[in-house]
């Protein structure tokens, strides 16, 4: 038999996504979401690692990236311990510091991150459109590593159509309470400051939320860019296109490459593992737990019953 007539069977799948907190969730339950209307595989497993390193400080209260680099790696190598065919990174934070980490040059595991998806969806948008302007809103690191903006040059985007504005304690607003009444005024803040370095502009203003906490306050964000540019403003949420993309990675059997969108489709088992090192009190879960339950049912029966591991991993 020729190895292009053989049917690969597509069994079990180990989906690990990660983030530095509960953004990366939405990413999580979009999978979940879609895995529950068809499936290229029959079992699928599926953890969500919380890779938040202390119970009140996040990586972007380190020092420097060698600090940062350290314990994600440590990390990345306890998420080994599940056995996951691909890890999603759904955390920009940790998407640019992922290359500066050991596991980065020495893994065999397939490892994705969210950076990447972000770029693409921009580029796209900025490129189908040459009137358009792109503000990037992430977290300190994530500006400060200028790789989203770098890369949409490289790619021939005029670096004049691009702003990019870093946002002080945001992610760990939304993560603490992700229905505060002080996020429409920290948001208000960052979107004046952003409009204010940007060149003007009468053409679409694409808003990219490149931070996994920032999809959950799209409408806040919306809204008051809305007051601020006089073109039509536009959400781009990556979240969204990694979710997407993950039931779209081609999966090699033996020597043969099919895609999971053009094979049969199950309706799965799906065991959903839950672990983080910090705590989460029980009004953050039942926060998340609104914001995701028109989302995926499987996902807000599963995060209640996350495991709590301190020895997680090193820091």
């Amino acid at each position: 038999m020729n190895l292009s007539d053989k049917k690969p069977v597509f069994s079990k799948k180990t989906i690990l996504v990660t983030d530095s907190g509960l953004g990366g969730m939405s990413v999580f339950a979009r999978i979940a979401s879609h895995l529950v209307k068809g499936s290229p595989w029959q079992n699928v497993s599926m953890i969500y690692f919380n890779a938040w390193p202390e119970q009140d400080r996040g990586y972007n209260h380190f020092d420097n990236m060698n600090q940062k680099a350290r314990v994600f790696n440590n990390a990345l190598n306890a998420m080994e311990n599940f056995g996951p065919d691909i890890i999603l990174i759904a955390c920009n934070t940790l998407s640019v510091i992922y290359p500066f980490t050991y596991y980065s040059k020495t893994t065999r595991t397939k490892v994705s991150g969210i950076v990447d998806h972000g770029i693409k969806l921009i580029h796209e948008k900025l490129n189908a459109d040459q009137n358009s302007h792109v503000i990037i809103f992430g977290t300190p690191t994530t500006i400060a590593e200028n790789t989203h903006q770098l890369q949409l040059i490289k790619m021939g985007i005029d670096p004049d159509r691009i702003t990019s504005q870093g946002c002080t304690n945001l992610a760990g607003k939304i993560e603490r309470n992700p229905f505060s009444s002080d996020l429409s005024k920290m948001i208000f803040v960052n979107v004046a400051e952003a409009v204010s370095k940007m060149r003007e502009s009468t053409g679409k203003v694409y808003a990219a939320l490149c931070c996994t906490h920032f999809g959950y306050c799209k409408e806040l964000f919306h809204k008051a860019l809305s007051e601020h540019v006089s073109g039509e403003v536009i959400i781009l949420n990556p979240n969204e296109k990694m979710a997407d993309h993950a039931m779209n990675e081609p999966v090699i059997e033996g020597q043969v490459i099919e895609f999971p969108g053009k094979t049969n489709t199950f309706s799965p088992e799906i065991n959903m593992h839950v672990v983080s090192r910090i705590f989460w009190e029980p009004e953050r879960i039942d926060a998340y737990v609104r914001l995701l339950k028109d989302v995926s049912m499987e996902t807000i029966r599963a995060l209640p019953n996350y495991e709590w591991n301190p020895d997680l991993f090193e820091i």
